[in-house]
């Protein structure tokens, strides 16, 4: 009777033992948090997103208690699936007003646009002068909006404009001189032309009246997480810290771009 109750103890204990085990290696598990980007600044390496913009929206997650879901998207599904919530947020966007009825931006700019005007270096008609895009056939990104006074000068000047969804699209149109110029945001277009190994072949002007536009962060008022767990607080709290600490500087500089100088040099 002794080694019998013996026996059972050791077995209890080994039970006990083993659940305990199987409790503590249990690694946490996290809500999914899912994020939406535009194709047209998708960048892979390994099959990862990579880049200053998605870099810093993993930053901001991982001071949260969230594991992360990155996916690029063309812009009209981008926003479709921002107003239904099937997307927790948005990253890398511009602010709009129309966009306030189905989603909140958060309050630090995650990025910096400019815009400059690109031409082939052959097409010597084109300068730094307004005068000289006089009925010119201009590209630029579907859904860019430049400020109110280039639109008007494009306008004076009788310009073509076409509009296109991305922006190696718009670099093969310039190429094949189907374009006569480009406007585009600065860091990306260049992107697109490296692509293509014609970067020698662009010349860039800065353009005048465009306003620096920031690009944010943008939480789904469907969301799930952000109609039950404060999603819009968490997330500016993790980016004032980040902030503060100087992060999205030395994230740019790790991915070889600064965060808002880069408009004025």
């Amino acid at each position: 009777m002794f080694s019998f109750n013996i026996f059972k103890l050791l077995l209890l204990l080994s039970l006990l033992s083993i659940n305990y085990i199987s409790f503590a290696e249990e690694p946490p598990t996290y809500p999914v948090l899912k994020v939406g980007f535009m194709s047209s600044i998708k960048r892979l390496d390994d099959g990862y997103y990579v880049g200053s913009i998605p870099d810093i929206m993993k930053e901001a997650a991982a001071q949260t208690e969230y594991s992360l879901s990155l996916q690029a998207m063309p812009i009209k599904r981008l926003l479709k699936s921002l107003e239904a919530g099937t997307l927790d947020a948005a990253i890398g966007l511009f602010k709009r007003d129309e966009r306030l009825e189905y989603a909140s931006y958060l309050q630090k700019p995650i990025g910096w646009v400019c815009a400059n005007l690109f031409h082939l270096k052959s097409n010597s008609s084109i300068t730094d002068e307004f005068s000289s895009l006089y009925k010119k056939n201009i590209g630029s990104l579907r859904g860019a909006s430049w400020g109110e006074k280039l639109k008007d000068v494009l306008k004076t000047q009788k310009t073509n404009q076409t509009q296109v969804s991305n922006y190696d699209m718009l670099a093969k149109m310039l190429i094949k001189e189907r374009l006569d110029a480009v406007i585009a945001s600065s860091e990306v277009f260049k992107s697109a032309i490296r692509k293509q190994n014609l970067e020698g072949d662009f010349v860039s002007i800065p353009l005048k009246y465009t306003p620096n536009m920031g690009m944010y962060i943008l939480v789904s008022k469907q969301s799930r997480l952000a109609q039950e767990e404060q999603l819009v607080e968490k997330l500016n709290k993790a980016l004032n810290v980040m902030s503060t600490e100087n992060r999205f500087r030395i994230i740019y500089q790790s991915n070889g771009k600064t965060f808002d100088e880069h408009c004025h040099l």
